[in-house]
């Protein structure tokens, strides 16, 4: 939909709530805590722009978000970020200076090099980080590291290393009529909080864990940075984002110990225990807690028996075996796997085989999906939640894909059973190690009942390592859903995950637990993130373009959806505008989206390329709704190619 009146609603709201939240916390300040006179202080875009004037010129931190500074010398920069280094190339592009952490350089001054790289690693990606990037490279004049000293006009700006909300990030230290004043990025956001989580997922050299597994890894980063700030003293924190922080200490005391807490729950029933054992578990945990112990979850009750007579198992993939000599195969993710399935079907272990079952999305379980359906001229299921991504990867930005479409794919809807042979599948959504995930329930007959959960849990706990994978934390979505199916399953079933031998379930304390830490996760992210839902914050793509990456001929003209996933209870409308380079066309050049409560839409936008030019382009958009107002929030990758002129 598309409304100039409700459009111009919807910005005039955003407007009116920066306005209301700059007057309240101008009330709040006495007399002894205004600004200094030199400083200024003005949000616009969901960003703080800060300057300093002085004998007729200035400096500027973050940008110029409003457009309206004038005789801007420098503009300095903490953080790679497009989200908020768009206001400071605003400036550059006036011909300001720009200083920017030396550390992050490669993703500012050479950010269209990360997008050509990136194009071709996206898709067996294990690094998960946000790809928040500028879309166009930045000329930085001066880089910025933690010990280094800037000089103007007799002002002392002192570098800070900050790392915690990005790899790289530093803060500027000076004084200002005797008070210590930091520019800290979103190293922190008032009231003891930080804008998401998601964006603190990373790897773990100690451990040697990468970037997937390490649930908001940079958490220790940030601590010490913290740590490291609060020793500065600053008496005014200016953050990227929101409100000035006039008691810096007690906020900085507030987001430490609700890292903290977090935590204290996501160990307790962590997955990888099982896989990497105690020790590597305290090592993660240490990092970040300290000497603290961990309450972790007893192991589920395995089953240690032989496996039944009719699987066999290697790598992630199960081969069912019938009475009949037929064969169904559950998960195929690499060549080995193949291999194996040709060799049993040789030794005769096996005469047919009659289908394929996909758990779920990622490399492991589908990289060679395709090859062993044509190869066998098998079809392939999975549930309707999943067949999408499974058919058109390149639509989507998620961890750990298969660049290896699979067609066609036959979808499985919500309790939808097929009969094979002796068996019976019942299939049912299970979004527990990421949101596009199913599971399946088998069930032999006069057999026992075995419920194949993909990569869901392990016997410690919950596998929901990766952030990017949209862990939600809804009643009947996530883990939340899962432990509701395990629960409702009666009489004699065992889990089977596709990493692990052995087959466990749960017992009722243990189920207990788990949804015990999901609360906990929940109640401590929503006093984390400055958003309505803690959803919002460990969600990266609440709102997306459809397909994210996509070949366009120059010229012609192509579909492009705007996905949006209201995670409030109520509904809400969502305005959302994408940005094109020069020479693109958009129509409509914005829309508003109604949005149920928990529910998902879209929009769909006609985008046509330039007649001439090709290569790669990077489109982003504009969101905002309520208070919120994001800019350059999410991206989707189009290359151009060039037209082919017609034979003569």
């Amino acid at each position: 939909m598309h409304h100039e009146t409700g459009a111009v609603r919807a910005t005039a709201r955003v407007a009116r709530w920066y306005v209301i939240g700059l007057l309240l916390w101008c009330c709040s300040c006495g007399d002894d805590n205004q600004l200094p006179s030199e400083l200024a202080v003005a949000s616009h875009g969901g960003v703080n722009g800060a300057s300093i004037y002085r004998e007729g010129s200035r400096i500027a931190f973050y940008g110029d978000p409003k457009g309206t500074l004038r005789d801007v010398e420098t503009v300095f920069l903490t953080h790679h970020r497009r989200d908020v280094a768009w206001a400071g190339v605003t400036l550059a592009n006036d011909g300001t200076m720009v200083v920017a952490p030396a550390a992050e350089l490669p993703l500012i001054s050479n950010a269209e090099g990360f997008w050509s790289e990136f194009r071709g690693t996206r898709f067996h990606d294990y690094a998960q980080q946000s790809t928040k990037v500028l879309g166009s490279d930045l000329y930085v004049h001066e880089a910025a590291s933690g010990g280094r000293s800037f000089e103007w006009r007799g002002l002392s700006i002192k570098v800070l290393d900050t790392p915690g909300y990005t790899r790289g990030a530093v803060s500027y230290l000076l004084e200002l009529d005797g008070r210590r004043i930091a520019f800290t990025g979103d190293l922190i956001y008032e009231g003891g909080r930080i804008f998401d989580l998601y964006s603190l997922q990373d790897s773990i050299e100690e451990t040697e864990t990468r970037g997937y597994h390490g649930y908001a890894a940079r958490s220790a980063d940030l601590l010490r940075s913290l740590a490291k700030l609060k020793a500065a003293e600053p008496d005014i924190v200016v953050p990227a984002r929101g409100p000035v922080l006039l008691n810096p200490a007690r906020d900085i005391e507030l987001l430490s110990e609700r890292i903290r807490q977090l935590f204290r729950a996501y160990f307790r029933t962590d997955a990888l225990r099982w896989y990497w054992g105690e020790e590597n578990l305290l090592s993660r945990a240490r990092r970040i807690l300290g000497s603290e112990e961990i309450e972790w979850m007893p192991m589920a009750v395995k089953l240690r028996q032989t496996p039944p007579r009719w699987w066999y198992k290697f790598g992630t993939s199960r081969l069912l075996v019938s009475d009949t000599k037929a064969a169904f195969l559950i998960d195929c993710g690499s060549e080995d796997v193949m291999r194996w399935v040709q060799r049993l079907k040789r030794r005769r272990v096996f005469n047919r085989l009659e289908g394929i079952f996909v758990t779920h999305f990622h490399d492991d379980h589908t990289d060679f999906v395709q090859a062993m359906a044509s190869e066998e001229s098998v079809p392939v299921y999975a549930g309707e939640e999943i067949r999408d991504i499974l058919e058109r990867p390149a639509a989507y930005h998620m961890p750990a894909m298969t660049a290896r479409p699979i067609r066609p794919v036959s979808g499985l809807s919500e309790g939808q059973t097929l009969r094979w042979h002796e068996f019976e599948f019942q299939y049912t959504y299970f979004p527990g190690q990421a949101i596009y995930h199913g599971g399946l329930d088998v069930r032999r007959d006069n057999d026992e009942r075995y419920f194949f959960i993909g990569d869901s849990f392990s016997p410690s706990g919950l596998d929901d390592y990766c952030l990017l994978n949209r862990h939600l934390l809804h009643p009947g979505l996530g883990h939340f859903r899962c432990l509701d199916k395990i629960a409702a399953m009666d009489g004699d079933y065992w889990l089977v995950n596709q990493h692990i031998e052995e087959v466990f379930r749960y017992d009722q304390q243990q189920l207990a637990t788990m949804r015990e830490v999901l609360e906990e996760k929940k109640r401590v992210i929503a006093e984390l993130v400055p958003w309505e839902d803690p959803n919002f914050g460990i969600d990266e793509q609440w709102v997306r373009f459809y397909p994210y990456g996509q070949q366009a001929v120059a010229g012609s003209a192509f579909d492009l959806y705007g996905v949006i996933l209201n995670h409030l209870p109520e509904a809400e409308t969502f305005r959302i505008e994408p940005q094109v380079p020069n020479g693109w066309r958009c129509v409509p050049a914005f829309a508003e989206v109604h949005v149920g409560p928990r529910q998902e839409e879209r929009v769909r936008f006609r985008v046509t390329a330039p007649e001439r030019g090709r290569g790669p382009a990077v489109l982003t958009a504009h969101v905002a709704f309520r208070e919120h107002d994001l800019r350059h929030w999410t991206e989707a990758l189009v290359d151009v190619q060039s037209a082919i002129p017609p034979l003569r």
